[in-house]
């Protein structure tokens, strides 16, 4: 786990402009208490209908992200999140995985880019602990879903944050998501994030 900090002037009404073509996409009305939207990879087409949000990737694939990364997701919400026992806005502990991670004999895993694109800082968990002890320990780690992970009683779980959005600088998480546990914190505030992947060759080590 690394935070990364990166000098570029993003402008605060284009960050916000961004922020909200992905809210309208989102179910929610308008003045909800909770809103929630998003953008992924895979949908890359729908960038020309977002011209602030197209302009905002932009600017990241120029000057952060590096060669190989892929987007991932943009995703936001505004309001404290539902508490829910499934799905994307479930607070569990979790390891991500791709197409092209399958089984353990691979030898790759999934760096992630996440960046904090809101004024507020966004509080991350993590596991002390990495895939490959947790392995050695019995606790089942399969690579070809999504999982979530019961972690055994004596391992911490620490948090780290990510800086929000500043005159001049942003700050990013970069990670091995498909290696160590981790799962963000939503505050009252919400958040609102890019996240970059790319395949590469299995790390020495995660910490």
């Amino acid at each position: 786990m690394r935070v990364v900090r990166f000098s570029l002037p993003v402008p605060a009404e284009l960050a916000a402009s961004a922020r909200a073509e992905l809210l309208d996409r989102g179910r929610e009305p308008a003045g909800a208490a909770f809103r929630f939207g998003y953008l992924l990879g895979v949908d890359l087409e729908a960038l020309p209908e977002l011209p602030a949000l197209a302009r905002l990737d932009g600017l990241l694939r120029e000057h952060v992200v590096e060669p190989g990364y892929e987007l991932s997701f943009f995703k936001t919400t505004v309001g404290p999140a539902p508490a829910v026992e499934e799905g994307v806005h479930f607070g569990g502990l979790h390891l991500d995985t791709h197409p092209d991670i399958r089984c353990d004999s691979d030898g790759v895993e999934l760096a992630r880019l996440l960046v904090n694109l809101a004024p507020t800082p966004r509080a991350f968990r993590y596991a002390a602990i990495d895939r490959f002890e947790l392995a050695r320990r019995g606790v089942s780690v399969p690579r070809g879903d999504y999982q979530v992970v019961e972690l055994p009683p004596d391992v911490p779980v620490e948090v780290v944050e990510i800086p929000g959005l500043q005159p001049g600088a942003l700050h990013a998480l970069a990670f091995q998501a498909s290696v160590v546990p981790h799962v963000g914190v939503d505050g009252p505030d919400g958040h609102f994030l890019a996240s970059y992947e790319a395949v590469t060759t299995r790390p020495v080590s995660t910490r």
